[in-house]
């Protein structure tokens, strides 16, 4: 693997520098952990199954689940009622013009 270089900004720098004189490592050791570890959250390396990384990313997720096992029923007569409303919206606007 080649090194590259990234610039960041001075007040990012100073910080890791900090940081790796804290824990007694260079600053390319931190920065690489550090960085590492971010990239991996968002979009983890190797070949799994992103249906599975997005689940457990959804599970982690501090979302307040709704359980409703007539969801898709409901769904449907919610996405059906707002239709009817657009298309009277539709045709009352044709009809006031």
């Amino acid at each position: 693997m080649t090194d590259r270089t990234i610039t960041l900004r001075s007040d990012l720098v100073e910080r890791l520098e900090a940081l790796a004189g804290q824990q007694g490592r260079t600053i390319d050791d931190v920065g690489n952990q550090l960085l590492g570890e971010i990239l991996n959250s968002y979009a983890p390396v190797g070949g799994g199954n992103w249906a599975l990384t997005v689940a457990e990313g959804m599970e982690a997720a501090a979302i307040d689940w709704i359980d409703d096992p007539d969801a898709s029923v409901n769904s449907r007569h919610e996405f059906e009622r707002h239709l009817r409303e657009q298309w009277e919206r539709t045709q009352s606007d044709e009809s006031d013009g």
